[in-house]
């Protein structure tokens, strides 16, 4: 485990679909910030970052790997 960061991989199998990481940005008055996310084309990970935007909800700060 590497400390301080977090890896992500750049593709995955699910449910035998090959999902990629995409990223997403977005701005907020204290500066321009940066996400990722798993999907299995560009237009599926648009659908999942309309999703993320009508439902997502903070879980807390990350302070190990597991756990928040």
């Amino acid at each position: 485990m590497y400390e301080g960061k977090v890896e992500l991989e750049l593709t995955c199998e699910v449910n035998g679909l090959q999902w990629q990481l995409y990223g997403f940005s977005y701005e907020t008055p204290d500066g321009k910030f940066s996400g990722y996310l798993h999907a299995t084309s560009s237009e599926h990970a648009s659908y999942m970052l309309e999703e993320l935007k009508a439902t997502a909800v903070l879980d807390g700060p990350i302070i190990e790997a597991g756990t928040f």
